[in-house]
C-alpha cells in the first residue's frame, strides 16, 4: 500500500471514531484512533501519532493500545471464519 493510501485509511478510521463516539462508548472510539494512530506511524506520520497520543481524555489509552503485542494471528484458511 502507498503511502498516501495508509494516510487516507488512517483519516477514515479518525471520522470513524468520531461518529462511533457519537453513539457508542468510548472503547469503540478509542479502538478507532488507535488503528489509526497505528496507520500513521506506519505511513511515518509521526507527528500525527504524537497529536493523538498526546490527547487528555484518550491518549494515554491510545497509548497503551500502540504498546501491546499485536494478537497471534492463525494464518491461513482459519481467518476466514
Amino acid at each position: 500500500m502507498t503511502t498516501a493510501a495508509i494516510r487516507l485509511s488512517g483519516w477514515s478510521l479518525l471520522l470513524a471514531g468520531v461518529g462511533a463516539g457519537i453513539v457508542l462508548p468510548h472503547p469503540v472510539t478509542t479502538a478507532f484512533w488507535t488503528a489509526a494512530a497505528k496507520l500513521f506511524a506506519r505511513s511515518g506520520d509521526h507527528g500525527m501519532v504524537a497529536r493523538l497520543t498526546a490527547a487528555t481524555k484518550f491518549g494515554p489509552k491510545i497509548r497503551r493500545g500502540l504498546d501491546r503485542r499485536p494478537s497471534r494471528r492463525i494464518g491461513g484458511v482459519a481467518e476466514a471464519f
